[in-house]
């Protein structure tokens, strides 16, 4: 059967499923990887909240 190899998103080398860590519905070769990669999304997220926020000023009415 053939299967699809599964890659660590923080470097790219094969991180697999039996040993691999398992974090936002991805496998990563290490802990750290998985922390790196759970620490990137978080700052991206608040960065996109940010500039939604940034966006959505001065339109008046009751919300702002």
């Amino acid at each position: 059967m053939l299967g699809f190899a599964t890659y660590c998103p923080t470097c790219g080398i094969d991180a697999e499923k039996e040993k691999g860590i398992k974090s936002f519905g991805k496998y990563f070769c290490s802990e750290q990887h998985a922390a790196d990669y759970t620490k990137m999304r978080m700052m991206n997220e608040e960065r996109e909240e940010e500039d939604y926020s940034r966006s959505r000023r001065g339109f008046g009415g009751c919300c702002g």
